[in-house]
């Protein structure tokens, strides 16, 4: 064995960098220890570590009584046979096995594997808080930009790195036999470019060129990058996703109240509406919302959300019409498990999930007395307790209410309780309609037609001047809500890039002009028209002008026209 190249072991990366030892047919020990053969200073490594012998194949190595396992070319073990250029990894000190006549391998590009970096990463203190710092910047970050930012201002104090980017690597990662390599090669100015893949897309790197010169790169700050890598790439899937759950919600925003992010129109009654929002958002104070069916109420609540200090929170909606009244304290206040028959598991109600935004009590006349009652008490007291529940929860969304009923007319027959509309009603906003919003109407055409036409699968760019006359001359009795159905439906049934009046449903293509007028202008009774025409057509118009006084209730349409409703409806 005389005759063979002596073994010397090579420490190759790590603080003992350039330490070597040779081996021979004795036992020698590496370890922290000063009676060791290899005397490594890396606190990661035991006092007595490794125990080492040469052998006619390379070398035998194990590790010593209750030293943890090493690395042998990447892979943990207790004890292994090693050949010249097997790579052992102890703490953060990486051992090369050579012959006495080689020399460090020089490389223009290093590979590093990611598991093996992350061997005893609790151990390095410094590096843990380097990454509790790098976390709250993360956090603190609201974009893609920002957590780069975050990323590279970090690294500048903790890594001396000069420069941080996300770089794509044109399909195919730099060569290496690992799948998911840590690539060094040496920078231009004497330091090291340390590119750290990204879960999840292999051609993106996160790209450090740091001053530390290649041959000076510990495992400690390959694993300090490593780490960051790793957060920022999390954090820019969170971002990515928030965004998108941004971008779903304004859509289904547009979808259900339009785009609009004021209350548009020109009259009166729109520009006064417009400016009580910014008054009425800025307050906490409960809000009362009145106002005919479809005339925009949930918009407006909308706005008055959109427009305050909790923007950032959740606005939930309750239309009170649609609980049965004997849920109706199981929706508001949530109960436990096994308060009732049925109840399986706990359930938060809206008092509760409405956190510290915006509630809407849609059709809130609806509510039956013994309701009213509990939502009396909830909204004097700022507190309520789920059904089978004695422990208070706080009440800490604001309140609006919003009713097409006349609630004053209500209290004096006793059907609302006035206690309750006082306190609903402390501040009140009437939502106008579209009777009464003069030219507004065409404005709102429009941009509701704006709003729906990327649905519909065709070039739109607008509507005649039929259908606009069209839109004009009839009343709207369902206001914004009928308007949007209107024009969704012209969408469906049109084939041109243009609505036409013919697009319309018959009810709206047909308003007779002097009809719509006398409803238009407020008149209580609108006269039935009399015009020089056959009998036939005499009742025709007399039919339309009596469902246009009567909204559209063939009930009472009938009673105006001195028939019976299936007479009506035969005609």
């Amino acid at each position: 064995m005389s005759s063979d190249p002596i073994k010397c072991l090579l420490v190759v990366r790590g603080v003992d960098t350039g330490g070597r030892l040779a081996l021979s047919e004795q036992v020698k020990v590496v370890g922290r220890a000063r009676d060791a053969h290899l005397v490594l200073t890396d606190g990661t490594v035991s006092r007595h570590h490794l125990q080492l012998r040469a052998t006619e194949a390379g070398a035998y190595v194990h590790a010593c009584g209750d030293a943890s396992p090493f690395l042998h070319n990447g892979q943990a073990t207790s004890a292994a046979q090693i050949r010249v250029g097997d790579s052992l990894l102890v703490g953060n000190t990486l051992l090369l096995l050579v012959d006495t006549d080689d020399r460090p391998p020089t490389h223009d590009i290093a590979t590093t594997n990611i598991p093996s970096l992350l061997t005893g990463v609790a151990a390095d203190v410094r590096g843990l808080a380097a990454i509790f710092a790098l976390n709250e910047a993360l956090l603190a970050a609201v974009d893609a930009p920002a957590i780069e930012a975050a990323l590279a201002s970090w690294a500048k104090v903790n890594a001396e790195c000069d420069t941080t980017e996300v770089v794509e690597a044109g399909g195919k990662p730099p060569e290496a036999t690992d799948p998911k390599p840590v690539v060094e090669t040496a920078a231009s100015d004497g330091g090291t470019r340390i590119l750290v893949p990204t879960d999840g897309a292999p051609t993106r790197w996160f790209a450090f060129t740091t001053k530390v010169a290649p041959h000076r790169v510990t495992d400690s700050l390959r694993r300090l990058l490593v780490l960051a890598a790793a957060l920022c790439a999390s954090r820019l899937v969170q971002s990515s996703l928030l965004r998108a759950a941004e971008e779903q919600g304004e859509s289904f925003r547009r979808q259900a109240v339009g785009s609009a992010h004021a209350f548009l129109g020109s009259s009166a009654a729109a520009e006064q509406l417009a400016r009580m929002i910014p008054k009425l958002a800025a307050s906490d104070v409960t809000v009362l919302l009145l106002g005919e069916t479809g005339v925009g109420k949930t918009f407006v609540a909308r706005l008055i959300h959109e427009s305050g200090p909790r923007k950032g929170e959740p606005l939930r909606i309750i239309n009170c019409a649609s609980i049965p009244e004997n849920l109706i304290e199981s929706e508001l206040f949530g109960h436990e498990r096994g308060a009732f028959t049925g109840a399986v598991s706990t359930q938060r109600g809206v008092f509760e999930t409405a956190g510290g935004g915006t509630l809407l009590l849609d059709e809130v006349g609806e509510l039956p007395l013994a309701g009213q009652a509990k939502l009396l008490r909830v909204l004097e007291d700022r507190r309520f307790e789920r059904i089978g529940s004695n422990r208070a929860l706080h009440l800490n969304a604001r309140i609006i209410a919003a009713t097409n009923r006349d609630l004053e007319s209500m209290v004096a027959t006793g059907a609302f309780r006035s206690d309750l509309f006082f306190r609903l009603s402390i501040l009140r906003a009437v939502v106008p309609p579209l009777r009464e919003r003069g030219d507004d109407l065409l404005l709102l055409a429009r941009r509701i037609l704006a709003d729906l036409a990327s649905g519909a699968g065709r070039r739109i760019d607008g509507f005649s001047p039929d259908a606009l006359e069209a839109i004009r001359r009839y009343p709207w009795p369902g206001n914004v809500r009928e308007l949007r159905n209107v024009i969704e439906h012209a969408l469906v049934l049109g084939d041109g890039p243009v609505l036409e009046a013919s697009d319309f449903p018959a009810a709206v293509r047909y308003t007779p002009r002097a009809a719509a007028d006398a409803y238009a202008f407020g008149a209580e009774e609108p006269t039935l028209v009399e015009l020089p025409m056959n009998e036939e057509l005499l009742h025709v118009k007399n039919r339309e002008a009596a469902l246009l006084r009567s909204a559209g209730n063939k009930t009472r349409a009938a009673a105006l026209l001195g028939i019976r409703r299936t007479t009506l409806y035969k005609k």
